[in-house]
C-alpha cells in the first residue's frame, strides 16, 4: 500500500507482506506523516543493531522478545511497549516461540516500499473480533 494522505480501511490478513529480512514480515498501512506496522518475527530471530532516521514506537501483542535501546536492555511481552527515537541504535532477539509487534513509524518507512512482497495470508495473532 503506498503513502497516502487520503483514508485508509485495511484488515492485516488481506494486506500483502513487506518480506524485510528472512524471519521477519510486515504488514503495513501507510499514512502522509506515520507508517504502521503488524511485523511477525521468527523464533529466535537476531536482528542486529541498527538505527534509522524514523521514530519507532510499538507494543508486543504474542510471544516475547529482549529488545535492546542504546545500552539497555528489556524482556518485552504482550501489553509491553516501547519509544525509540530517530537514529538510536537498537536490537532484538526473539523468544522461542516467534512474537508478533505493532509498530508505529514517523516519518513514514517509504524505504519499505522497495521491498519484496509476500502473497497476502493470516499471520500468528490473535483473529479479529466479528462484525471489526
Amino acid at each position: 500500500m503506498a503513502i497516502s494522505s487520503g483514508h485508509q480501511f485495511a484488515t492485516a490478513a488481506e494486506l500483502a507482506p513487506y518480506h524485510l529480512l528472512e524471519g521477519i514480515l510486515a504488514r503495513t498501512v501507510h499514512g502522509a506523516d506515520l507508517s504502521l506496522a503488524l511485523v511477525d518475527l521468527a523464533p529466535y530471530l537476531r536482528m542486529p543493531e541498527h538505527r534509522h532516521p524514523q521514530e519507532q514506537l510499538g507494543m508486543v501483542v504474542r510471544g516475547e522478545l529482549t529488545l535492546t535501546i542504546g545500552d539497555e536492555s528489556r524482556l518485552r511481552g504482550p501489553g509491553d511497549m516501547w519509544v525509540i527515537p530517530s537514529d538510536v541504535p537498537h536490537s532484538v532477539v526473539v523468544g522461542p516461540h516467534g512474537c508478533s509487534v505493532v509498530e508505529a513509524f514517523s516519518p513514514p518507512r517509504a524505504d519499505w516500499e522497495t521491498m519484496p512482497r509476500r502473497e497476502p495470508h493470516p499471520g500468528d495473532w490473535p483473529e479479529a473480533t466479528p462484525g471489526g
